[in-house]
């Protein structure tokens, strides 16, 4: 009887409709969760070979998980979760398990994870920036190459992570090996990533930094990089720094710094205003190799679970750069050629469960 009803359970809970709400079932056994995050763009790549601009929709990431705790006799929890990325603008779907998948144990503030994860050095910047999967978002410069963009700012696989938690202290340590790619050979260990990182909250200051080192990365080959960050909330108003260091033993476009600062302002209980800059200095080598990029962001809350938005970004570069105005997260990229100005204005709704 009790497996019957653990099954129509479940059956009842995967045809709940997503507007119900997140659903928990058999207590923290299976947690049902998603996003929806979806906008209407206006964009520009400012490439002359490129007379096709305009309108676009774009599906941000959105998501579909499944999570849950498994108690132990001994006190201790398995813990679970996949995680699938969702297409609402053109129905494609990728492999399943896509996103953040693993599968580990846990024990009060303290827990192992063996799977697909973030690194450290990606969350730190995600949790620092303001504008998430939005045109805006961060990935158009942090993590970012003059030439080939968007390349650390990665979600490993085979990777085991460490991490202890509390409300104050965050650690986290992974290594993985063949980060970036999957086959059923034995895994080849000439190619790993070792990632660590901290988040330490004192009252209304979080401050973050984490560091990698690659083996055999795709873009940097062998390097390491470094990231510190800080936010500050003060009344109605959160401030944010980030200082980035990409350090690759060989290739030049992997050996440069960049910066960037946002700003938050609460103006009512429902809506705020957002802004963030970022800079990528001129890497090793390689003059006028620079750029920065500007976002600008009005949001507002229709209720605790739902969003809309409205985003500007635009990104200026030096003659040997091409940085994107949106590149990563957001599921349609702004790209451009050395020396251009992307931009993109955005309409967005997100909703989450």
């Amino acid at each position: 009887m009790k497996r019957n009803l653990t099954t129509l359970s479940i059956a009842v809970a995967l045809a709940t409709p997503l507007t119900a709400g997140a659903v928990e079932v058999a207590g923290e056994k299976l947690d049902i969760y998603s996003k929806i995050h979806v906008s209407i763009d206006y964009s520009d790549q400012d490439d002359p070979d490129v007379n096709n601009d305009g309108m676009s929709i774009s599906s941000n990431s959105s998501l579909l998980g499944f999570k849950g705790k498994l108690p132990l006799e001994n006190g201790m929890k398995v813990i679970w979760q996949v995680e699938q990325e969702v297409r609402w603008d053109d129905s494609s779907t990728g492999n399943f398990a896509n996103r953040n998948s693993y599968v580990g144990l846990a024990s009060d503030a303290n827990s192992l994870r063996v799977g697909v994860y973030d690194t450290p050095f990606k969350t730190v910047a995600s949790k620092w920036g303001l504008f998430g999967d939005s045109v805006g978002e961060r990935r158009g410069m942090l993590g970012a190459g003059n030439q080939n963009g968007n390349q650390l700012n990665e979600r490993v696989k085979n990777s085991v992570m460490y991490q202890f938690e509390n409300e104050t202290l965050n650690i986290q340590a992974m290594y993985a090996v063949e980060p970036e790619d999957t086959s059923n050979a034995v895994d080849d260990n000439d190619k790993a990533m070792f990632g660590a990182g901290v988040w330490w909250k004192i009252s209304s200051l979080t401050l973050s930094m984490a560091y990698e080192n690659w083996k055999e990365h795709s873009a940097i080959r062998d390097g390491q990089a470094f990231r510190v960050a800080a936010v500050y909330g003060l009344g109605d108003h959160q401030l944010g720094g980030i200082y980035e260091n990409i350090d690759s033993d060989t290739v030049n476009e992997w050996q440069r710094n960049a910066f960037g600062v946002n700003w938050k302002w609460q103006f009512t209980g429902h809506t705020d205003v957002r802004a963030q800059y970022m800079m990528v200095d001129d890497a090793d080598n390689s003059p006028n190799t620079a750029a920065s990029k500007i976002g600008l962001g009005v949001f507002h809350k229709l209720d605790k679970k739902a969003d809309v938005y409205v985003a500007y970004a635009i990104t200026d570069n030096d003659d040997n750069a091409q940085f994107q105005a949106v590149d990563g997260g957001h599921g349609n990229e702004v790209k451009t050629v050395n020396g251009g100005t992307p931009s993109s204005l955005s309409l967005g709704m997100i909703y989450k469960l």
